[in-house]
């Protein structure tokens, strides 16, 4: 198991890094001091698991998990730390174990043990074919079957991001379009846990078809295959305002079911209803 560990404490990261040197199947790849130190060389380290601080300067163990993650996928994260009070936090981040300070090798081996009965349970990855609908009630299905969110918020930033689908958004944007009325720290902490949320239900379902990036502060999410209504819609109209085809307009129109996201209460979709109700009645009118 290759590992890489994070605590901007010299001496807890050298005793931790010695209790770990006693778990014959673990390979240390990495120890930092510096949690962007930890960020930059993580394509190089490519570690299967992280031993994460919360509390460190500049950058807290939540957020460099999020980074990690965005580069290396598949990697577990374990968080280290002296507080109890990060436990819901950590864990709604998906993080395997939550281990208090100071660490003894007792404690350490339960933490491994989730680790081996996670690996050695999980599925391999096949090809799922994902269905989004985006006219009428909001929903990702794979076959018959409604994606699972564990929170309302969840479902909204997925939508969301499938708006932007393709561009940045700043996550502050983000922030503010989905958590206007929290203050900016705790707007900051609920974008980071629902991205996580996120990922893990993508890819709890096999979805590699999804993937949702982070670089300077901004997100991106790339849709590879999937059944969109909506993107057969843009495709059909356009071809139509091009072309004229009325096999193109037929087919858009009939994708047009109900209002874009309908008897969804999200203020950022309204601009976006208002664009393809306009669509809409260009086709009717047959332009």
């Amino acid at each position: 198991m290759r590992v890489i560990i994070a605590d901007d404490e010299l001496p807890l990261l050298h005793e931790f890094k010695k209790i770990l040197l006693q778990c014959p199947e673990i390979e240390i790849v990495g120890a930092y001091a510096d949690p962007f130190e930890a960020y930059m060389e993580v394509e190089k380290t490519r570690p299967d698991t992280a031993f994460l601080d919360i509390e460190m300067p500049g950058m807290n163990g939540i957020v460099l998990a999020e980074k990690l993650v965005s580069k290396v996928p598949d990697m577990d994260i374990l968080f280290v730390t002296a507080y109890n009070h990060y436990a819901s936090e950590a864990f709604e981040a998906n993080a395997i174990d939550y281990i208090l300070k100071p660490v003894y090798l007792e404690r350490l081996q339960k933490a491994l043990n989730r680790l081996r009965k996670k690996k050695g349970t999980a599925k391999p990855e096949t090809r799922v074919l994902l269905r989004i609908q985006s006219f009428g009630k909001f929903g990702a299905y794979i076959g018959d079957e409604p994606l699972k969110w564990a929170r309302p918020k969840q479902q909204e930033l997925f939508a969301y991001l499938l708006q932007n689908e393709g561009q940045w958004v700043d996550k502050y944007k983000i922030c503010d379009d989905l958590w206007r009325d929290n203050d900016p720290d705790q707007a900051l902490a609920s974008l980071q846990t629902a991205v996580w949320a996120v990922r893990k239900a993508l890819k709890d379902a096999g979805l590699s078809c999804i993937k949702i990036e982070f670089f300077h502060d901004s997100y991106i999410l790339h849709l590879k295959e999937a059944q969109w209504d909506l993107r057969r819609f843009d495709a059909a109209y356009k071809d139509f305002m091009d072309t004229g085809n009325i096999e193109c307009r037929r087919e858009a129109i009939n994708l047009y079911q109900k209002e874009y996201l309908f008897n969804e209460d999200w203020l950022w979709s309204v601009l976006e209803r208002a664009k393809y109700a306009r669509q809409y009645e260009e086709l009717v009118r047959g332009r």
